[in-house]
């Protein structure tokens, strides 16, 4: 009675697709969030290389106005384009100008602008913390 108990319960079909699921939900929504970190991750990466662009071309463009620019002008400047459309960042979001003893051109001001910036968390629940992101750029103004 056992032996055909045994058998007919290995031919059971039934309920299998369910314990499929419950076995392989948990790896796929963990690949789907993961992803979705990722992205995020990359896209803020770009965000931080379009603010910096920005903020060196509203740099240049305010010298060129003969309007006097200073390193913490840059620094409010980045933020704020950071945190305004379309880039939208949080306000983990920090900028850093550093002014260059020498110059690499010669007849140059030269600034270094340095944004960090982490990401927002899609997985908290997994206890993954973003990493913090980095992104220099150089700002170069032609000596009047």
């Amino acid at each position: 009675m056992m032996k055909s108990f045994f058998k007919r319960l290995a031919r059971q079909e039934d309920g299998s697709t369910v314990v499929e699921f419950a076995l392989l939900a948990p790896v796929v929504f963990g690949m789907f969030f993961g992803l979705i970190q990722i992205g995020i991750s990359m896209q803020s990466y770009n965000s931080l290389r379009g603010v910096a662009s920005d903020t060196a071309r509203w740099a240049v463009v305010e010298y060129m106005k003969q309007n006097e620019v200073t390193d913490s002008q840059v620094q409010t400047k980045a933020v704020a384009i950071a945190q305004s459309a379309p880039y939208m960042l949080n306000d983990s979001i920090v900028a850093t100008v550093d002014p260059v003893d020498t110059p690499r051109i010669h007849g140059t001001h030269e600034w270094t602008l340095t944004l960090t910036y982490t990401p927002p968390e899609v997985l908290p629940f997994f206890d993954y913390v973003s990493g913090e992101q980095k992104f220099v750029r150089p700002i170069f103004m032609i000596d009047e």
